[in-house]
């Protein structure tokens, strides 16, 4: 009888139900064969095993796919937080060179320089190369 030999199959040994049951999520062996045996002993098993496949399915596979996702956006997030960090970093560093330039045209303790000021020192080399660090053209 070829139930028989198919519930001996999946069903001889406490291993052999274990492989059949991982075999049924992976898709290595379709539900059908694995069900056949079980509604031959009784209709409880076969919902036993629907239960299994269903809890299988929707809540540890769902999980272990949730833990994966955490993962990926963790680590999205940390590259964002290392660009932010570096950005601010940047902006500091031209802040502290855009202080050193007012000094050199002589703001002195005011920190504010005049339009005449600057005029006389746009075309020094030192004002010029900075600029041209900023990507503007005097």
């Amino acid at each position: 009888d070829s139930e028989l030999d198919a519930a001996k199959r999946y069903f001889g040994s406490l291993t052999d139900s274990m492989l059949a049951l991982f075999l049924a999520i992976s898709n290595g062996v379709s539900w059908e064969a694995v069900l056949a045996p079980l509604k031959r002993v009784g209709v409880g098993w076969v919902f036993c095993f629907l239960c299994y496949m269903a809890f299988t399915y929707f809540c540890v596979l769902n999980v272990v796919t949730a833990v994966f996702c955490q993962s990926a956006i963790e680590s999205a997030q940390n590259d964002q937080i290392t660009m932010m960090q570096a950005m601010l970093m940047n902006k500091e560093k031209h802040l502290r060179k855009i202080q050193s330039l007012f000094e050199q045209l002589g703001s002195g303790d005011s920190g504010v320089i005049t339009l005449k000021i600057f005029e006389e020192n746009i075309h020094s080399p030192d004002v010029r190369a900075y600029f041209e660090t900023l990507g503007l053209d005097v």
